[in-house]
C-alpha cells in the first residue's frame, strides 16, 4: 500500500474492488484494487483489503464492482468559455447518427422555447457522421422551426441561415453588397440558379460577423448555461481543461465563467490563456491583461495561467489556408512575446503550417537569447507537420506541444492540402515521446472537434477519418495508455500542475472517473461511447449515472461573495 494517510486519521471515501489506473511514476502502483480520499486528495491506494482496513464508521464505503478508474481528464486545448455562454441555445450534434434525427433535435428545441428565440448548432459534428452525407438546407431549417432563427455550422466551413435567421440579421442582396464594399467576398453568400440568396453562407469571416450579430444571452443565463455545460463535461470524465481563447474570446468573454466559479458551480478545473478578442487590438489587449491581470488570483478551479493561441490575427492559419509571414508580421510576434517572457507568462500558440511554426520558433528562440523561457512551459498547438529540425528546436527550449484529433474531421482536406506523406507523420508523436517532450491531447471543441474526449481518445489510437480513411502513420499511433497519459498526467504540465493532479497517488488531488467501459480493455469501435459513471474533483462527487445514481452530488461551493 501506499499511502499518505495521517495516523489514526479516517478517509472520508475508499472505492473498493475496481481496476484503477493511477498514472503513477511508480510501476508497483501503475494499476491497483482501491482508493482511499481524504478531504480534497488520495490519501492511499492498494488492495481491496488494504485499503478497506483504513475505514472507520465515517467513512462512506463504494463497491466499484471491477469498474475502470481513470485519473479526471484534461482537455488541454479546447474552447469552453465561448462554448458556455450559449450551451443552452445551441443544439449539439456531435451523437447525431442522422441528418433527420439532427433536425428533429432543433424541433424539440423550438417545442421548449419561446417562438423568436435563436437556436443554434456550432459546430462539433461532420456530415459524414451521417447516412445523408450533408448539411441541412435552409428549407429544412424551416420546417424544423418556423418560428425560431436558426443558424448551423459546419467547422469554420460554413454556415445555413434558415429563412426567420436571415429576416432577424438582415441578410439580403443590399447586405451582400455592402459587406462586398467592406472588403467581404460576396461569393461567400451562395446563390441558387436564380441568383436567390440560399441562406448558406462560407468561410471564417462571416461567421465572426453573424456571431457578433446575434444576441447574447443574459449574464444570468450564460453563468446558468455555464453550469450546465461543465456538469455535461463531467459526465464524460473531464476534471480539467486548458481554455486556449479562440475567436470572439477577448476580454469580454470571462465574467461568466468567473461568476459561476465564484457561486461554486464551476466542476472543471478551468486554466485561461488569455488573447486579444480582434484583430487590431492585439498589443493594446494584451497590455492590458499584462497590467491587470496576475498569474496567481484564482484558486484550483479557475486561474489564469498564459496567453493563448491568438498571437496574432494575421497569423491564424488553417490546415487548407496558410497565412502570410513577412518582416512586419516577426516583428510584431517577438514584440508580444518578449513582453510575455519578461512577465513570466507561459505561451500557447496556434499553428497548423511549417512557415507558421519556423515563425513562431525563430521569434521564441530570440526571446530565449533574452530571457530564459525553459521553465516557462511554452507550447505550440496543433503544430501538425513537424520537422525534425522542429523536434530539435522544440526540446532546447524547454517547450511542449498541445495535439488534438482534428484529423478525424479534417483528416482528407490535410491529405488534399498537404498530401498523404506529410498527413502521416503530423503530428510525428512517436519522435515526440522517444525525445521526452511533453506532449498534451485535447480536442480544440466545441466549433471544430467533438468535444467527446473518448471519441478523441480513438482518434489518436487508429487515426481514422470519420469519413473512414486513414492518417497517421502506425508508428506515429499511440498505445491506450499513451493516449490515456495525454489526457491526464501530461496535460497538467502545460498548467504547472503535474505534481497536483493528473494522476492518482497519494497526495494528491482527487480527481477521477469511474468508466462506464473499461477504456483499456474494449472494442476500439466503443470506445467513443464511454461515459463516466461517477465523476470526482477534489474529492467531491460532481457526476452520477447508474449504477452510482443514488450517490449525492456535491452542493455548490461558493468563492465569496456574488458580483451578478
Amino acid at each position: 500500500m501506499s499511502t499518505a494517510q495521517p495516523p489514526n486519521a479516517l478517509p472520508d471515501l475508499v472505492l473498493l474492488n475496481g481496476r484503477v489506473t493511477t498514472m503513477s511514476t511508480d510501476e508497483q502502483y501503475a494499476e491497483v484494487e482501491a482508493i482511499a480520499i481524504t478531504g480534497e486528495r488520495v490519501s492511499a491506494i492498494g488492495t481491496s483489503r488494504e485499503i478497506e482496513d483504513l475505514a472507520g464508521p465515517g467513512t462512506t464505503v463504494v463497491d466499484l464492482a471491477g469498474r475502470r478508474v481513470v485519473p479526471g481528464l484534461i482537455d488541454s486545448h479546447v474552447h469552453i468559455v465561448r462554448a458556455g455562454r450559449t450551451w443552452r441555445d445551441e443544439v449539439r450534434w456531435e451523437d447525431e447518427l442522422s441528418l433527420e434525427s439532427g433536425l428533429a433535435a432543433i424541433t424539440r428545441r423550438a417545442a421548449e422555447r419561446p417562438a423568436g428565440s435563436w437556436i443554434r448548432v456550432i459546430g462539433g459534428w461532420h456530415p459524414a457522421q451521417f447516412p445523408e452525407n450533408r448539411g441541412p438546407s435552409r428549407e429544412e431549417l424551416d420546417q424544423a422551426a418556423p418560428n425560431n432563427p436558426v443558424y448551423v455550422q459546419f467547422l469554420y466551413d460554413w454556415a445555413v441561415l434558415n429563412t426567420a435567421a436571415m429576416r432577424e440579421l438582415g441578410v439580403d442582396s443590399a447586405l451582400v453588397t455592402q459587406l462586398g464594399e467592406e472588403g467581404f467576398k460576396t461569393a461567400s453568400f451562395e446563390t441558387d440558379s436564380d441568383g436567390e440568396l440560399t441562406g448558406k453562407v462560407n468561410g471564417t469571416p462571416l461567421m465572426e460577423w453573424f456571431y457578433r450579430r446575434m444576441p447574447s444571452p443574459t449574464l444570468e443565463e450564460q453563468i446558468a448555461s455555464t453550469a450546465e455545460m461543465s456538469r455535461e463535461l463531467n459526465r464524460l470524465g473531464i476534471t480539467g481543461a486548458i481554455d486556449g481563447g479562440g475567436f470572439n474570446s477577448g476580454p469580454a468573454a470571462y465574467p461568466a465563467i468567473r461568476e459561476t466559479w465564484r457561486r461554486g458551480e464551476l466542476t472543471v478545473r478551468t486554466r485561461l490563456a488569455v488573447h486579444a478578442e480582434r484583430a487590431g487590438t492585439e498589443q493594446e489587449d494584451l497590455a492590458g491583461y499584462l497590467r491587470f491581470t496576475p498569474l496567481d488570483v484564482g484558486d484550483g478551479m479557475l486561474r489564469v495561467i498564459g496567453s493563448g493561441e491568438v498571437a496574432l490575427y494575421r497569423t491564424v492559419d488553417k490546415i487548407a489556408h496558410p497565412v502570410v509571414i513577412d518582416d512586419e508580421v516577426r516583428e510584431q510576434l517577438l514584440g508580444m512575446f518578449t513582453d510575455l517572457a519578461a512577465n513570466r507568462w507561459t505561451v500557447h500558440t496556434h499553428a497548423h503550417h511549417h512557415e507558421t511554426i519556423d515563425a513562431v520558433l525563430t521569434a521564441w528562440e530570440q526571446v530565449h537569447a533574452e530571457h530564459d523561457i525553459s521553465a516557462l512551459r511554452w507550447s505550440l498547438v496543433h503544430a501538425e507537420p513537424l520537422k525534425q529540425v522542429d523536434v530539435d528546436r522544440i526540446e532546447a527550449l524547454g517547450a511542449g506541444v498541445l495535439a488534438q484529433g482534428l484529423f478525424r474531421f479534417q483528416g482528407d482536406e490535410a491529405i488534399t492540402a498537404w498530401g498523404a506523406e506529410t498527413v502521416a507523420e503530423a503530428p510525428p508523436m512517436r519522435t515526440l515521446i522517444e525525445r521526452g517532450i511533453p506532449l498534451g491531447l485535447g480536442s480544440d471543441a466545441m466549433r471544430v472537434a467533438s468535444y467527446n474526449p473518448f471519441a478523441t481518445l480513438a482518434w489518436f489510437l487508429n487515426g481514422r477519418t470519420v469519413t473512414g480513411n486513414d492518417t497517421l502513420a502506425p508508428q506515429h499511433l499511440l498505445t491506450r495508455e499513451e493516449a490515456m497519459r495525454g489526457y491526464t498526467a501530461s496535460g497538467a504540465w502545460f498548467s504547472f500542475e503535474e505534481n497536483e493532479r493528473g494522476r492518482l497517488e497519494p497526495g494528491l488531488l482527487a480527481d477521477l472517473a469511474v468508466l462506464s467501459d473499461d477504456f483499456f480493455t474494449v472494442a476500439e469501435e466503443v470506445i467513443p461511447r464511454i461515459e463516466s459513471v461517477l465523476t470526482f474533483v477534489g474529492g467531491r462527487v460532481v457526476h452520477t449515472a447508474k449504477p452510482f445514481a443514488d450517490i449525492a452530488i456535491a452542493a455548490p461551493a461558493p468563492q465569496g461573495v456574488s458580483r451578478a
